[in-house]
Parts: structure tokens; sequence; C-alpha cells
């Protein structure tokens, strides 16, 4: 009985996980789906014409062509959490149409989260991130510390890095300073409208921000960030257990793309200076 029990349990997992893709399996498809989030700017989002772009989406274009198939997105928003993301883009899916990706971008290359997800592995760190403010100078023309926002306008999108970091400075002292988006378009909205004299976000966004703004005079800074859970982090890609062929072949297109300095190029596009990881 308890060895039914036990097959019957390895068969409905095994039902439960998507079919995993080797290398050779989507060359013969003629197509590679890769996920990207959704509304993460200047990382994937859609331009006025509704088409996908972004650092994110540009590397995922590099990709495919490496491989001579096409490029099919999966572009949903942010879960949860980022194990979350995991199952529902890469082994498991959506409840409705159980849909899954080849590859996820822009994964935290974490050794802890890559333990903690069985199915999933962590390759190909191609991206540092960065926690940074970017200022509005003449109404804010210095920031040596975020005790500057006890009387000055900061904003942050909701649920983020950002956002609780500066939900706990000071003791929280700085809640009445906090103006909160529900997505990153409300923030670079609050910013450009003068409601806020900054924004904290990764570099990469604060960039974002200060390209998009092209009547403020703007600063990137980087003050001390006293008990901020992680201040960088590189990102990297997600492949199924596995589909390890297809993530060391894609390892090696990002590397190419690092060295040859056509990732500088990409990140460049969008405003965003490139910082390679370090691990």
């Amino acid at each position: 009985m308890k060895a039914f029990s036990w097959l019957f349990l390895t068969v409905a997992l095994a039902a439960s996980t998507a079919h995993a893709r080797v290398i050779d399996d989507v060359i013969d498809s003629g197509f590679i789906t890769i996920f990207v989030y959704q509304d993460y700017a200047p990382y994937s989002f859609q331009d006025e014409n509704g088409e996908a772009t972004g650092i994110d989406v540009d590397i995922a274009k590099k990709f495919a062509e490496s491989l001579g198939v096409e490029l099919r997105l999966l572009m949903r928003g942010a879960d949860e959490s980022v194990d979350d993301d995991l199952r529902v883009n890469l082994w498991k899916g959506d409840l409705i149409h159980r849909k899954v990706a080849d590859v996820m971008m822009h994964v935290p290359f974490d050794r802890e989260l890559d333990t903690r997800n069985e199915f999933i592995v962590l390759m190909s760190p191609y991206f540092l991130e960065e926690m940074a403010v970017v200022v509005d100078a003449e109404q804010l023309p210095e920031l040596e510390t975020f005790a500057r926002f006890l009387n000055k306008p900061v904003g942050a999108e909701l649920d983020t890095v950002s956002d609780f970091f500066l939900s706990n400075a000071f003791r929280g002292q700085l809640h009445s300073s906090i103006r909160r988006g529900r997505t990153f378009d409300d923030v670079i909205t609050l910013f450009k409208s003068g409601e806020v004299t900054a924004v904290m976000a990764s570099k990469a966004q604060t960039e974002w921000i200060a390209e998009q703004s092209p009547n403020i005079d703007t600063q990137i800074l980087q003050p001390p960030m006293p008990g901020i859970v992680r201040s960088s982090w590189p990102v990297g890609i997600g492949i199924k257990h596995d589909s390890r062929d297809l993530g060391y072949a894609l390892t090696d297109v990002a590397s190419e793309l690092v060295q040859s300095g056509e990732m500088e190029a990409i990140a460049a596009k969008y405003g965003v200076t490139f910082t390679a990881p370090e691990y």
C-alpha cells in the first residue's frame, strides 16, 4: 500500500510539472518561449505601439537569434514572490492554461533561491542590480542620508525593496513622506509631476526615470542604506532542471554579449549603465 501511494505521488508530481525541452527540442520546434516581466521598464515593457521592448527583451531576442529560432515572449506580472514566479512561469504554469516558458529572464542569482526550487536551475548572471535614488537636483541638491526625507516627499513602488526600506528607515519616521505608486509608471508620474522630489528604485530604473524626465535636472545618487536587506544583487536566467544544455548554450551567448560590448550597448539604448555582475 505504501509503495502504491509513493508511486501515485510520483506520477502525480510528474503530471503537474511541465515537460522540459532540451536544446534539440527547441531547435527542432523552430521557436523558444522566454518569460519577461510585464510593466518592468527599462527591462521589459510595452511601447506606445504595444510592442514588447526593454533590456531583457533585447537579450531574449539575441538568445533566439543564436539558436536560429523564433522568439515567443511570455509576458506576465510579478507574483507574490520570486519562488511563485518560477513555479508559475517555468515548471508548473498558470491555473487555467498551464502555459510555461523555456527560459525565465531577470531571476535573482541567489544560491538559497536556487536550492529551495528543486525543479529550477539558475544560470548565466548577466546584470548587476543596485539600489539608488533619482532626485530633482533643484529641489534636493544633496542627499547625504535618507534623513533628508523626514520633510521631503519620496516615491517608491508599492511592496518593493524600496518601499520596505523606506517604511522601516529611522524606525518608521519616513512614513508620512512616502508616496507609493501601485505600478512603476505611477511612480514615474509622481516624479515628473513634482509630487515627489526623489524616487528610490533599482539603479537601472532610476536611470530610466531620468531618461524619461528631460525637463528635470536629475541626479542618480547612492547614499548609505543602513538596514537594507540587500543593496545589490546579480540577475540571471532560470531554466528547468532537466534543460541544462539549453541553459549552458544561453550562458555562452550572454558571456559573448558582455565581452563584445553588446550588453553595454543594449543597456545604453534605454539610458542605463551596464554593470557586469560579480559572483
